[in-house]
């Protein structure tokens, strides 16, 4: 340890690529550490070597640990709650996100079904603001057809026109 402890502090001096870096330590330990005058920098070398693989597998197993310890306390806090926790979630849980999809999945049909007024009025303002209003032509659409937004009806558009290109084409 006290090898370790006078190299961290001389690590600085020598950095890693430097001419000799390991003999400049070994000369420096042999001034300035009580434990031993002999340093020879193979021994460094390999004392350096073996603190390594050990920090970083002790560093790398307590982090897998503690995060591990972490996730199965949440697990537990959450059964402890009175709800089973299934696959990281709790039943509670997927039955409340099932019932949202489904109404966001009925909204979204209910809004891509265009009711019979929608489409007069979507007709209406397709006659009254020609293309050559410019720009403007889908915010005075969208306005007439009070239910739906601009792009909302840029898509009704698009659709029916692909719609007709299809029928069309079959005959």
């Amino acid at each position: 340890k006290a090898v370790v402890s006078t190299q961290s502090g001389y690590y600085g001096r020598d950095p890693p690529g430097t001419v000799n870096r390991w003999n400049t330590i070994a000369d420096y330990l042999n001034q300035h550490s009580t434990v031993c005058s002999t340093y020879v920098s193979k021994d460094i070398i390999q004392k350096v070597k073996n603190l390594q693989s050990r920090e970083g597998d002790d560093l790398k197993s307590k982090t897998n640990e503690q995060a591990y310890n972490n996730f199965e306390n949440s697990q537990k806090s959450r059964i402890g709650d009175g709800v089973n926790a299934v696959g990281g979630l709790s039943t509670k849980d997927t039955m409340n996100s099932t019932l949202i999809d489904d109404k966001k999945d009925k909204e979204k049909k209910k809004k891509l079904a265009w009711s019979a007024e929608e489409q007069k009025l979507l007709e209406e303002g397709l006659k009254k603001f020609p293309q050559s209003v410019g720009p403007q032509r889908w915010d005075n659409i969208a306005k007439l057809v009070a239910t739906r937004s601009k792009k909302d009806c840029m898509r009704r558009y698009k659709d029916l026109v692909e719609q007709i290109k299809a029928k069309k084409a079959k005959q």
